[in-house]
Parts: structure tokens; C-alpha cells; sequence
């Protein structure tokens, strides 16, 4: 994979989506669960453990009810149990890998960065080897997307769509006098609704919230650069672009929604258990709307059903100057196969089975989660979850393409944004000081890193 950005028909390739929801009903679903294995008796005779580590606890409920299908446990072996853990993150994987003990795979991790320290697999061999896993099924954007050159660094699974809308509580929304079925497209229209939908006491505490404008998908690097019609991250010649005057007005533009708020004013609004990011203070109805992925309607729904009725869906927005782009970001979720595991051929049966059906339902209905494989996808009752109709039906309508997260310091780069961008809603430094700043610590640290 060498490019960051890709064509709408780079997505639709093998997407099966080219006409939307009419298109969906017309295609069959992936094939039943792979039959066990016959004459294999070394998997019998010794127990085995498969360990994979997840970074959420989304997946939990559904990895215990695909835990308990005799399809799963026939496809990983008799006398083989998953050890899985949840709620983990990129730092517990480090620390296993340095104390010589880490989990067989995992799942929700720094994907580019593990793959760059050397600590994971390659997995062409084991898939092209594999009669379950077929790279012709998978949104071919999804698929390019667990490329770094030639190779392919995680099996692609679990869920991988699209990661970009603007979600809004239409009750909120018709409260303020505001219409709902015109929702704004441009930074500037947001503003607008963003001042409206916000509230406050008395005292002039907030007490709702229109936009986080850095909340989920809004606070990544990727998205602001996208929005502005920039490319911060050059994949093909591996180089920084973030000291740009669109960077420097996408920082300035989020800063503004903190400025109205008041900094301290947000800051406490979040301190408050249960209105936290990613969906919490959306559920806690003290944010009226947040820029996130397809996810975001089935995971609402599944925890805040009462709030879910009210959700719709719209594009995420981007400057008046682009007014009539429409982004639009995808890449990989996948099993990242550790190198020290003790069971890599275990961890890649996991990651084979989730690409039947049976754990692409449980997943789907359980947490709200979608996985692009193109015979799969036909069989989703698009109005399942409130919201999800708009990232189906629209997909031909995206202008702006990227696949995302792509640099081996995303996440440094990301955690340094967040760290100056607050700084500049602060009037501490200026949006261009930040972009330069923000650029000086990605050269240092790829430096350090001796990437």
C-alpha cells in the first residue's frame, strides 16, 4: 500500500455497494462456518490456548457468544481454549512483548507501530494459504489498507468501514428551533448550531454541549487535514506535512467551539462521570452532536436505545471555501499476529472464523460493529440502527477519499495535536506556532524512533 488517498471506485471495487441500499438486497451472504477439520488428532490430544488481547471492551459480549458456538470451537480445535482479554491497550502488549510473554495476537492496537518495532507477522503466507479468508470478498480499500509495501502486517476483521459523519440528536435539534431535516455542511453552519444547541445555567456553567469539535474521529490528525482538503502524511515518500496553513486554519476552526464553551467550562463538563468522549456525553444527552463513524448508530443504540431514536446522520463538515466536498475516511481493524506468541496458527484461526458469517452477525447485532466483506454486507438491515442508513446509501456520493491512520506515528502525532491544539484555545500560542511546533516533535521523534 503506497498511496494514503484512494478513488471512490477504489472503495467500491468489491464494496458491492455501487447502488446503495437497492443494491444491498440482491446479493448473497458469505458461506456457513468452516466445517472441522478431519483426522487431526495432535489438536486433540494436548490443550491449547489461543491469547488474544483487545484494546475495548466493546467486543466482549460478542467474543463470549462467539466463544460458544460449536462452529468456533470445532474451526480452532478440540481441547483449545480462547484466553481473551479485553479493555487492554498498546503499552500492556509492550510490556509482554519486553517481559518475553506476550498474547498470540491482538486486536485494536497501534497497528503501524508494533508492525515498525518488529514485533508482529507477516500473515501472506498463512492467508494465502487459507481456505476461509478471501482478499477478492473485502472492500479492496480495507484490504490495501494492512499493507506497508509488500507486506500485509494484521488479518483485516472484526470491523472496517467507514469512519466519518456528523451525527445530531434531531430532538435537540427541533428544541432549538433548528431543523433537522437540513443539518449543516460546512464548519461555519455548525458554528451556528453549535451555539444554538449549547446550554448553560445561570452561572454560565455549561450544561449541554452542541459539538466537541475533537471528540472520536474529529480529534485525529487524519480528519482535520482531510476536512481542509490537506494531506498531512505522505505514505509513499514517508514524510510529515503538518507546518500547513490548513493545518493551522483546522486548529484554529476547532479552537473556536472550545472558545464559546469557555476551556474550563468543557474541561468540566467532561470531568463529570459518564460525559466522557466517544459516544458517553452523546448517550448522557450533554452533547447534541459528534463527528464519528458508521459505529456510532449501532453502538448508541445498543447502550442508549432511548437516545438512538433520535440520532441522524449527515456529512462531516468541512471549511465554506470546500463547500460541496464530501469526506470520507476507511482502513483496517485486524488480528495483528504477535512474533514471541506461542500460538500464532491458533491466533489466525480467530482471525479466519470472524470471516464467516455466524461472528459477522453476532458482532453486527451485539455491538453494532461492521466488517466490509462484500457478500455480508448485502444482508444489513441498513434501519437496524438509527443513523446507519446515510454511511450505506451514500457512499458513491464521496468526493474526498483517504485511508487513514497510516503513518507509523499516527498516534504520537495525534497525542501531540491534542497537547498544542489546547494550547491554542487557550490564546496560549498561535494555530501557526502549533502547526510548526507539531511538525518539529513528528521529525524528532521519527528520528529517535530511527524509523
Amino acid at each position: 500500500m503506497t498511496r494514503r488517498t484512494i478513488s471512490r471506485r477504489d472503495f467500491l471495487r468489491t464494496s458491492g455497494l455501487v447502488a446503495g441500499s437497492a443494491a444491498l438486497a440482491a446479493c448473497a451472504a458469505p458461506g456457513a462456518a468452516p466445517a472441522a477439520s478431519e483426522g487431526d488428532d495432535s489438536m486433540a490430544a494436548e490443550p491449547q490456548t489461543i491469547s488474544w488481547w483487545y484494546a475495548w471492551g466493546n467486543l466482549d459480549p460478542a467474543v463470549e457468544s462467539i466463544s460458544q458456538l460449536e462452529s468456533f470451537k470445532a474451526h480452532i480445535g478440540e481441547n483449545t481454549t480462547l484466553d481473551y482479554r479485553g479493555s487492554t491497550n498498546n503499552e500492556a502488549v509492550l510490556t509482554a512483548l519486553a517481559a518475553g510473554d506476550p498474547p498470540d495476537g491482538g486486536s485494536n492496537m497501534d497497528y503501524p507501530g508494533l508492525w515498525s518495532r518488529g514485533v508482529c507477522l507477516p500473515v501472506n503466507d498463512m492467508v494465502d494459504s487459507s481456505e476461509i479468508i478471501d482478499p477478492n470478498e473485502v472492500v479492496d480499500a480495507v484490504w490495501q489498507g494492512g499493507f506497508y509495501g509488500a507486506d500485509l502486517i494484521g488479518v483485516p476483521s472484526i470491523e472496517s468501514f467507514l469512519w466519518y459523519g456528523l451525527n445530531y440528536n434531531a430532538q435537540h435539534v427541533e428544541e432549538a428551533g433548528l431543523d433537522p431535516d437540513n443539518p449543516p455542511l460546512t464548519w461555519e453552519g455548525v458554528m451556528e448550531w453549535h451555539k444554538e444547541l449549547s446550554q448553560f445555567d445561570d452561572g454560565g456553567n455549561v450544561l449541554r454541549i452542541g459539538l466537541d469539535p475533537i471528540d472520536a474521529m474529529a480529534g485525529e490528525p487524519d480528519f482535520i487535514a482531510t476536512s481542509y482538503g490537506h494531506t498531512w502524511w505522505n505514505d509513499e515518500e514517508q514524510t510529515f506535512h503538518l507546518d500547513h496553513e490548513l493545518m493551522a486554519q483546522g486548529i484554529e476552526t476547532q479552537a473556536e467551539f472550545f472558545r464559546f464553551i469557555g476551556p474550563d467550562n468543557f474541561a468540566g463538563l467532561r470531568s463529570v462521570e459518564g460525559q466522557g468522549t466517544w459516544g458517553a456525553a452523546f448517550n448522557a444527552e450533554v452533547q447534541s452532536m459528534i463527528i464519528e463513524g458508521y459505529w456510532h448508530a449501532g453502538e448508541t443504540t445498543i447502550q442508549k436505545p432511548e437516545v438512538a431514536v433520535h440520532n441522524r446522520a449527515t456529512w462531516a463538515p468541512v471549511p465554506a471555501f470546500r463547500e460541496g466536498a464530501k469526506i470520507m475516511a476507511t482502513g483496517p481493524h485486524m488480528v495483528q499476529i504477535y512474533r514471541d506468541g506461542k500460538n500464532p496458527d491458533g491466533i489466525f484461526k480467530v482471525a479466519e472464523f470472524l470471516h464467516t458469517e455466524e461472528p459477522l452477525n453476532i458482532i453486527f447485532h451485539e455491538v453494532g460493529w461492521i466488517m466490509g466483506i462484500q457478500s455480508w454486507l448485502p444482508t444489513i438491515d441498513v434501519d437496524t440502527f438509527p443513523g446507519l442508513r446515510f454511511y450505506i446509501d451514500n457512499i458513491e456520493e464521496v468526493t474526498d477519499w483517504i485511508v487513514g491512520r497510516r503513518s507509523p506515528i499516527h498516534w504520537f502525532v495525534n497525542t501531540q495535536l491534542w497537547d498544542l491544539r489546547e494550547q491554542v484555545y487557550r490564546d496560549l500560542i498561535t494555530p501557526q506556532e502549533a502547526v510548526a511546533e507539531l511538525q518539529k516533535r513528528a521529525e524528532d521523534e521519527w528520528e529517535a524512533q530511527g524509523l
